[in-house]
């Protein structure tokens, strides 16, 4: 994702927080980014155009400066290459960052062996800099075909080189859309219920090296303000495998 859609999806985000009822919608701030809002002047004064759009982008300003934006590939962004942007950042900022990968299968590895034995030398690395640097890691993880099939329930077996992904990480996380996952007898007894659940999504804790795992939460959507709910509840339907849907 582009830096510039990265930074749309902040500002969206930040209005919706604060202002969730009305905030203005993603599509319309990236209309104000791309000019094409039919608005005059700056940026600034495009945004004075949106409800809450100019405190969302000061919100944003307020800590720019302590993020940063890598354009990776999957040809040159290796490792080593993601051990030197960690240390570029504590030495400006003189504090260990979060360090989000998106998406873990894509890192640079040259080395021999076939795509497992490659993501898990992948996976062991990221946390030796993890701990060498006591700075938390989040990579995003790529699912297998078998876990992107319609009406599966995607669990950790599922991500590429599942068995060091579901060794290494002290957390796993794993995001379902309601719909695909609750109970048969769910969806035949409430026909809106296929459509009410497609709003949500089910947060899965497949993996909990401090604490308890198998814990499902689920969060509302508002993909048109670039964000979930952050108010999550726990799912009361009956959550299966595999679901099977009836005419």
């Amino acid at each position: 994702m582009e830096p510039e859609s990265l930074l749309q999806k902040l500002v969206a985000m930040e209005a919706g927080e604060h202002h969730p009822h009305d905030a203005p919608t993603l599509h319309q701030i990236r209309a104000v980014f791309e000019s094409t809002d039919g608005g005059t002047g700056g940026l600034v004064d495009r945004m004075e155009s949106l409800h809450h759009g100019v405190p969302a982008l000061l919100a944003v300003h307020s800590y720019a400066e302590r993020m940063v934006a890598y354009r990776s590939t999957a040809t040159h962004t290796t490792l080593d290459v993601i051990a030197s942007a960690i240390k570029e950042v504590m030495t400006a900022t003189g504090e260990p960052p979060l360090i989000v990968v998106d998406y873990l299968q894509k890192v640079a590895d040259f080395g021999p062996g076939d795509e497992d034995e490659r993501i898990t030398r992948i996976t062991e690395r990221l946390k030796d800099l993890s701990i060498e640097f006591a700075c938390p890691v989040l990579a995003v993880a790529a699912a297998d075909k078998a876990g992107l099939e319609p009406g599966a329930r995607m669990r950790a077996r599922h991500m590429r080189g599942s068995t060091a992904l579901a060794y290494e990480p002290d957390l796993v996380l794993i995001l379902n859309t309601k719909a695909n996952v609750v109970a048969r007898h769910h969806l035949m007894y409430d026909g809106d219920a296929a459509s009410r659940f497609r709003n949500w999504s089910v947060l899965t804790i497949e993996k909990n090296r401090s604490g308890h795992d198998g814990g499902e939460i689920e969060f509302k959507k508002r993909f048109d303000q670039g964000r979930f709910d952050p108010s999550g509840n726990n799912v009361t339907e009956k959550l299966v495998d595999e679901c099977v849907f009836t005419e």
